[in-house]
């Protein structure tokens, strides 16, 4: 009986071992086309392998997923989404402008927008720089730098909703109503997940329905 025992467990290993040494991830094309699958887990896997292999042109794709009906994957689209805009693949660039970011969550915005001045320097198109070199203004409390940047990272990105719900921040602390929820909209309009900025965006929505009776 042992005997027939090990004769299985030995079938089985040496099965694991042959559909391991077959598998190969997915390419991008079949994760971005998986990631359409009426199955979550399919879906799931799908954008893990897209936060690795994904690029700037998968966006508007990738973008869909913010709408999924599973929280998991919706999470998992918008950290692939990021991940994307956050990297270049240029190995001096990328380094620098992590660099830059550390700075700023160690509150040195002038040390950021100084590596980041570097960075757009290099890589003018690179959209995420202007939005962290936002960030790093706004740090600095400079606001009228801050929303340039944020408004041109937008126009290099029309899809960057962090970026849009930074300007609507801004113009909300300006106490300009309209402008701070036309941001709002089109941030969430992106990603319907920005649960503060829904919330934010409803109370704005009520303050200007109110000046208009």
């Amino acid at each position: 009986m042992q005997l027939v025992r090990w004769t299985v467990v030995a079938w089985l290993t040496l099965a694991f071992s042959a559909q391991a040494a077959d598998w190969k991830p997915l390419s991008r094309e079949q994760a971005l086309e998986q990631i359409r699958s009426e199955h979550a887990d399919r879906r799931r896997l799908a954008y893990g392998r897209l936060a690795e292999v994904g690029t700037l042109e998968d966006v508007p794709v990738v973008l869909a997923g913010l709408w999924d009906e599973e929280a998991l994957v919706r999470g998992m689209a918008e950290q692939v989404v990021w991940g994307i805009w956050m990297r270049t693949g240029d190995s001096i660039i990328d380094p620098m402008f992590q660099s830059g970011i550390t700075l700023i969550t160690e509150n040195e915005p002038a040390a950021a927008i100084e590596k980041l001045n570097s960075v757009i320097e290099l890589r003018p198109e690179f959209a995420e720089a202007w939005n962290r070199r936002g960030d790093a203004w706004a740090s600095a409390g400079d606001e009228a730098r801050a929303l340039a940047d944020y408004t041109h990272t937008i126009e290099l990105n029309p899809y960057h909703f962090g970026a849009l719900e930074s300007c609507g921040r801004i113009w909300f602390e300006r106490r300009e109503a309209r402008k701070a929820a036309d941001f709002f909209r089109r941030a969430v309009e992106i990603n319907p997940n920005l649960w503060n900025v829904v919330e934010a965006l409803r109370k704005l929505t009520e303050i200007l329905e109110n000046d208009r009776i």
